[in-house]
């Protein structure tokens, strides 16, 4: 920057400034807001609060001899870009400098904040080819009235895709409850789900509903229901099977019409198999399926989730946001996204936080990637190792022999599979997903 601004009262701060700075930067007493994009504001002799009076594309880089966390805060409160400490340090001021040129150059190539579009009737907000599918077989799913069993990473969107099902179906209006089966004790889960009597337990005072009853006419959704204990699994069996229950401690049989609805980040073939999920339960609750694919596969719907994101959090931010860089997009689009749309939905909201101008910039995503997010793919691949172990541990009790042919026919058959229908039937696009050509696909699925 060829020219600066300098507001103080202490004759002493502009010849520290001038020490401080490249060769040949002038230093300005007045602030022409057409000029000069960086004003050096001193705290200690001049009114805190007028910070606020510069206009948006002013870096106001606030200086202060104390040392007190006060004069600090408060400067950051209204506005500074920075805060520095005096004496000055050259090689400080210098980075801080150029810094603000990175920083302004990357604001020059800005992408303007939509509008709000209408909510759509399909809570996931994109417009790839994999998200129109997803959104077409929801609103033919919640035409018909059978159980709905929702799969996909943590963070892609189950429930809201659940809620969708509810509002798009004839049951609109009528009660939504949920489950979380992860979250509620495995000792309180049987009363929460099914209610109980007055003294039927210790601690019961009183009669409650439970949640099947409260859901009665509308929709229940069972979060996380590979989580559910074996005992309980059993339980819900029959309510599917009857839409009928008994509270804890009663002798009288309840009825209810009740849409159920499950979702799930787990492999439940893989955990039938393990015995860790019943088989019935099982079929029973995955008569129809919704794939939610991760974020990763869908990158095309990162500019929309930002777009809607910025516009239902930006007034969290201190300053009016009126966009974001292509840089800040770009980084955004080439990150993995473990958490899917619940990280991206977090990040947007960390960069409004920490925004120091109205365009949201790649300096609001230092700390993207940062955290152990990997560990969570290893845990991921690590859920592999049991399953095989307890298919080679049973067929070592049945004293099978070619295991190591077995098992290789048992990962490819639900491999092919899950990927194919992923793929919505087109070879081409399975064998491009799994990595194998055309040809080595469909001699797989021929010859098994």
């Amino acid at each position: 920057m060829e020219k600066i601004a300098l507001q103080t009262k202490d004759a002493s701060l502009k010849k520290e400034l001038t020490d401080a700075l490249p060769k040949g930067t002038r230093i300005l007493e007045h602030v022409p807001e057409k000029e000069v994009a960086c004003v050096f504001f001193d705290i200690d002799t001049m009114r805190p609060g007028a910070i606020r009076d510069f206009g948006d594309r002013q870096y106001v880089i606030a200086v202060t001899k104390q040392k007190r966390t006060g004069p600090v805060m408060e400067a950051a409160t209204f506005g500074a870009y920075e805060v520095m400490q005096r004496p000055l340090v050259r090689d400080a001021v210098s980075y801080l400098l150029q810094e603000l040129n990175e920083f302004s150059a990357e604001i020059r190539g800005n992408l303007p904040l939509a509008p709000l579009p209408p909510p759509p009737p399909c809570a996931i907000v994109g417009h790839s080819p994999i998200i129109m599918d997803v959104c077409k077989k929801l609103a033919r799913l919640a035409q018909v009235d059978a159980p709905v069993l929702i799969t996909g990473e943590t963070g892609t969107g189950k429930e809201l895709i659940a809620e969708s099902i509810a509002q798009l179906s004839s049951r609109f209006g009528k009660p939504f409850v949920v489950v979380n089966c992860a979250a509620v004790p495995e000792n309180l889960l049987e009363s929460e789900l099914f209610g109980f009597e007055k003294g039927s337990f210790t601690g019961a005072v009183a009669s409650k509903e439970g949640m099947l009853k409260i859901a009665d006419e509308g929709c229940v959704f069972f979060d996380e229901v590979g989580e559910l204990p074996l005992p309980l699994q059993a339980k819900l069996l029959r309510f599917l099977q009857t839409q009928t229950f008994y509270p804890i401690g009663s002798t009288r049989e309840l009825q209810v019409n009740v849409r159920v609805l499950s979702a799930t980040n787990r492999n439940l073939g893989t955990m039938v198999r393990q015995g860790a999920f019943r088989e019935d339960l099982y079929h029973r609750l995955s008569v129809t399926t919704i794939h939610i694919p991760p974020l990763r596969e869908r990158r095309k719907d990162i500019l929309p989730l930002v777009q809607f994101f910025l516009n239902r959090y930006k007034h969290t931010a201190r300053h009016q946001i009126r966009g974001f860089t292509r840089q800040f997009l770009k980084r955004l689009v080439g990150h993995d996204w473990p958490g899917n749309i619940r990280e991206l939905e977090n990040t947007v909201r960390s960069a409004l936080a920490l925004a120091k101008t109205p365009y949201l910039t790649t300096h609001e995503l230092r700390e993207l990637g940062s955290h152990a997010v990997a560990a969570e793919r290893v845990g991921e691949t690590e859920h592999l190792a049991p399953s095989v172990i307890s298919y080679v541990k049973h067929a070592l009790e049945n004293r099978e022999r070619n295991i190591y042919d077995k098992v290789h026919q048992e990962v490819d058959k639900a491999l092919f599979s899950f990927v194919l229908t992923h793929a919505r039937e087109n070879q081409s696009e399975a064998a491009r997903l799994l990595g194998i050509s055309r040809l080595t696909l469909r001699k797989k699925l021929i010859h098994g």
